[in-house]
Formats: structure tokens, sequence, C-alpha cells
């Protein structure tokens, strides 16, 4: 896998649960361009590989942009895979500290 062009969240005002945060691509081919994901699915394949594919709704970009380009879709799906990452990570920072924690006398 390539790695992922740098890319910051963005805050967002919406209250729809069901989008994901404004994202900002600051490198490369793609830098300014804002976009969101959309539904995400993941499908086992018969090799035992995952499948994911995904909708991405495209906030800010330029005029005569290609949506389609294969670039792109691989520089959202880098993206994509890290925060998944990141967000795997902390979970297990969280939960390492949680076991290791002292247990709470309420005696």
């Amino acid at each position: 896998m390539d790695k992922a062009p740098d890319f910051d969240l963005l805050p967002d005002d919406t209250t729809d649960l069901t989008n994901t945060c404004p994202i900002i691509i600051k490198s490369g081919k793609f830098k300014d361009i804002v976009y969101r994901y959309g539904k995400i699915s993941f499908k086992e394949l018969d090799d035992g590989s995952l499948n994911v594919s995904m909708e991405v709704e495209m906030i800010k970009a330029p005029e005569d942009f290609n949506q389609q380009d294969p670039e792109f879709t691989e520089a959202v799906g880098n993206i994509f895979t890290t925060i998944v990452e990141q967000q795997v990570t902390t979970q297990e920072k969280d939960l390492e500290a949680d076991v290791h924690e002292d247990p709470v006398d309420n005696t």
C-alpha cells in the first residue's frame, strides 16, 4: 500500500450522524480537495481477503476534477486505512491501560 497523503479532519456542524466529518487533503496531486465518506461496505471474498467499497461525497474540488481517477480512489482508500489504523491503535492503548489500571478499592 502506498502512503496516504497528508490530511486533516475538519469540524462538522451537521448533526447527521450517518456522515463522516469532512477531510481535506493537504499534500500531493489532490491538495486542497475536501470530501467525506458516505456509505462504507465490507465484503469477504472467497480467497479470504476483504473488499472495501465506499461512497465519497465531494465537498470542494476543482471544476474539472475527475472523481473516478484511480489515483484519487487509491488516495482516499489509503486515508481511510490510515484513519482506521489510528483508531485501532488508540483503542488498543486505551484497553491496555484499562487492563493494567490498579483496581479501585471500594471498602
